[in-house]
């Protein structure tokens, strides 16, 4: 059953990925025009990623199983604590940043009522964000992710492999992403990166 985990979880990464490409949305402004991508393709983006996920996480969940370890109630305890925290985080970092224009509700608001599309090709008017969660690490949204898919506090052989691959494309999320940003804010970038550790916590500044 873990090549059929892993597979399904490679099929949803490669959707993922060829959603989030440059190559994928400059194709689509030649096809449909900037003005519609910029108004529309983050929804749909953010649309397309979840039903994926759902798509992978249902078919995963119906897959025959074993568990490989019940951990005693302290341990679970702490391991449910620490997922807990990881929501927190993810909310936290949410309330810090446009949530409405990270989904894309914004850039297609501001379409129908007929106003200019700003921002880069998704219409994300994106701020290099170096204080609040930002000020201790570079990717909050990430050491969120790692902390829930990590700790699960039920061990069996096929959501442990989910772990696994969901903290690997984290990373290589995480990885991407600071190409993107180190090519769209430079040395500014670079300055920020040299002092703000990437996953765990730093000293707040």
């Amino acid at each position: 059953m873990v090549l059929t985990v892993i597979l399904i979880f490679v099929c949803f990464a490669i959707v993922h990925s060829l959603l989030a490409a440059d190559r994928t949305k400059d194709l689509l402004i030649r096809i449909a025009g900037w003005r519609f991508i910029k108004a529309f393709y983050r929804l749909l983006y953010v649309i397309l990623s979840a039903a994926a996920s759902f798509a992978a996480f249902g078919l995963i969940s119906m897959l025959p199983d074993t568990v490989l370890w019940f951990p005693p109630a302290p341990v679970k305890a702490v391991m449910m604590l620490l997922q807990f925290s990881g929501l927190l985080l993810g909310l936290a970092t949410f309330s810090q940043i446009d949530s409405i224009e990270f989904i894309g509700l914004k850039q297609a608001i501001r379409h129908i009522k007929g106003k200019m599309p700003s921002g880069d090709a998704e219409g994300i008017n994106q701020r290099l964000t170096t204080g609040g969660l930002y000020g201790v690490m570079r990717h909050p949204l990430y050491t969120a992710g790692i902390l829930i898919f990590t700790f699960i506090p039920v061990i069996t052989v096929n959501w442990l492999t989910v772990s696994v691959m969901a903290d690997l494309y984290f990373l290589y999320g995480a990885f991407i992403e600071e190409r993107r940003l180190i090519k769209r804010f430079g040395q500014d970038y670079r300055e920020y990166m040299k002092k703000v550790p990437r996953f765990i916590p730093g000293r707040l500044r």
